[in-house]
């Protein structure tokens, strides 16, 4: 018979908007510290009808960490994934939900594994920046409750 103390899941989802770019800064002049080699404008789309909502989940339960965008699960290889999977850890505080009867220190998040769900309500790869609210979802998951940072 599974831990009883196994069977928690705890969920955090966010909505950001997406942006279309007017100019685009067209590559980089400086590889290391990412800079463009011409600014960009942009217009940020109303997020009543274009945005993307993400569900990060964690569990003892799960044991590696996934990720599917619009249904389909992708790989999680790239160094970009990684890189937020790893500042998620490093950056999580201590979480308790009271009404579940889950606690987390901040020590256990190394141990644990997070799945996460995105979802577009607009064309991937249409030239809407789906990458920058897909991590931009990531990043307003990580400081909403219940992971420490109150908004």
């Amino acid at each position: 018979m599974a831990d009883e103390s196994q069977k928690w899941v705890l969920m955090v989802t966010a909505q950001t908007p997406t942006n279309i770019a007017v100019i685009k800064y067209w590559g980089k002049r400086d590889e290391n510290l990412i800079l463009a080699i011409n600014d960009s404008i942009s217009v940020t789309l109303d997020p009543a009808h274009l945005c993307t909502t993400t569900t990060v989940a964690v569990s003892p339960a799960f044991n590696q960490d996934r990720m599917w965008l619009n249904g389909k699960e992708i790989s999680l290889s790239g160094d970009r994934y990684q890189n937020c999977l790893r500042e998620i850890r490093a950056r999580a505080n201590d979480v308790e939900d009271e009404k579940k009867g889950i606690k987390i220190a901040k020590k256990d998040w190394e141990n644990l594994h997070v799945h996460v769900a995105s979802y577009n309500n607009f064309p991937t790869a249409a030239g809407l920046a789906s990458s920058a609210a897909g991590f931009a979802c990531l990043v307003a998951v990580r400081i909403s409750p219940p992971n420490g940072c109150r908004r």
